[in-house]
């Protein structure tokens, strides 16, 4: 890992960075390059971060499977640094192609619904968004998965959740990632999660990649803190993203915590960098995009969003998205159009040649 930053102070100590720990979820048939990806490009950001001398998390990739002895889940390694303490964010990989998806072990799918529970953010790309569905975590999500065909034990079940046609959908404490670029948007996002827009765009550069700009806009996207450790406000945070904080108060959020209004306020703001009344509008905002991006007319996700106030809805967005609402919708549709042109002459084919 880095070495510690000294603070501005010449007679303190030097801080070491808050150390996160990131779990890849190995099942029967996962995709065996999913957790040695991720822990190359955390040491790429940790070296980033490092040279920036930036004092915010690490990433610590570690590997988690059914135990041989019937223990349930347990690290491969790395209990020596975390202990007993659910991993701050547990990604689920989809599966090896020529491997059939396995109906998801109860102990495995417990464990998801108990660390998703205690504050765990939870990611599921491809078919380990099937396995989350499949431990009833989706239920009334917004979520980006793919077909259910892929699952046998799902296939007769009436989704509870809400698809979304997104390759990457970031609905706070879950995150999910499908098409045939799942892993790299989801492993991305998680990078803009942790590390911050910056080190995550540094990284995209570093590498070459290439970002359609309509998933760009999604790993930039408003990405509110799960991973700080307070239960109370961990409380609040998924009720507000449950009703997408349409028409909530303070009070209301203050209810939701259990906590009176001034405690809520400075506990709030400590744990998401925000105040409640600022986190509301990002997340109110955030669902509007989505909305917009779903072919949503301007007054209509206006009123969904819990604003009747057009003007007022209008300047919030402006302000947090930078462009008007009508104009972000048209960007949209401008770019799908482009989408559709590209894709034509792939989709009408070459003409066959002769042979030689």
């Amino acid at each position: 890992m880095d070495a510690s930053f000294p603070t501005s102070s010449s007679n303190s100590k030097p801080t070491s960075p808050t150390l996160m720990e990131v779990a890849v979820l190995e099942y029967p048939g996962s995709l065996r390059a999913a957790a040695p990806v991720l822990s190359e490009l955390a040491q790429r950001c940790n070296r980033t971060a490092a040279a920036g001398k930036r004092s915010g998390a690490r990433m610590l990739v570690t590997r988690w499977t059914l135990s041989t002895r019937g223990h349930g889940m347990q690290r491969v390694a790395g209990a020596e640094l975390f202990g007993d303490a659910p991993p701050s964010v547990i990604v689920v990989p989809g599966n090896e192609p020529s491997w059939p998806l396995m109906q998801g072990d109860e102990r495995m799918l417990t464990w998801l619904r108990d660390c998703h529970d205690a504050g765990s953010l939870l990611a599921g790309c491809e078919e380990g968004g099937l396995l989350l569905a499949s431990a009833g975590i989706l239920t009334g999500r917004s979520v980006s998965l793919p077909d259910l065909s892929r699952c046998p034990t799902l296939a007769a079940v009436v989704p509870s959740w809400q698809p979304s046609e997104r390759s990457l959908v970031d609905d706070g404490d879950l995150l999910t990632s499908s098409g045939p670029d799942a892993w790299k948007y989801i492993s991305l996002r998680l990078l803009a999660r942790i590390y911050g827009q910056s080190v995550m765009s540094a990284a995209i550069q570093q590498l070459q990649l290439v970002i359609p700009r309509g998933v760009q806009e999604d790993l930039e996207r408003f990405s509110p803190n799960f991973a700080h450790g307070d239960r109370g406000i961990l409380k609040a945070q998924r009720w507000l993203h449950s009703i997408a904080a349409r028409g909530v108060t303070l009070q209301d959020i203050c209810d939701a915590a259990g906590l009176e209004p001034r405690t809520l306020q400075r506990r709030f703001l400590k744990a998401t960098g925000l105040r409640p009344i600022a986190y509301c509008q990002r997340l109110r905002i955030a669902k509007a995009q989505l909305l917009l991006q779903g072919g949503g007319a301007v007054d209509e996700v206006s009123w969904a969003v819990g604003y009747s106030d057009q003007s007022a809805f209008r300047r919030l967005f402006l302000r947090i998205v930078g462009v008007t609402p009508a104009r972000y919708r048209r960007q949209i549709f401008a770019q799908r159009r482009e989408r559709l042109r590209n894709a034509l002459p792939h989709m009408q084919g070459e003409p066959l040649r002769p042979a030689a």
